[in-house]
């Protein structure tokens, strides 16, 4: 997310890319990497991305939250 130590919860809409293509999800849960404990959000995609991916983990900070 753009705030520092700002957490997404499930349920809520966001932004990211995925090969170079800004793509839209919902967020289905976060959690921590069980090695160095990064936050990552499991997001559904709102379009299957562009080889039939249908969600994706992604880092908190590479998130955008959408109004």
């Amino acid at each position: 997310m753009d705030e520092s130590g700002s957490r997404p919860v499930e349920g809520q809409r966001v932004r990211t890319t995925l090969d170079g293509a800004d793509v839209r999800g919902t967020v289905e849960s976060v959690t921590y990497t069980p090695k160095k404990g990064n936050l990552i959000a499991k997001v559904r995609l709102d379009e299957p991305g562009p080889d039939g991916q249908s969600a994706l983990a992604v880092a908190v900070e590479d998130l955008a939250e959408l109004d």
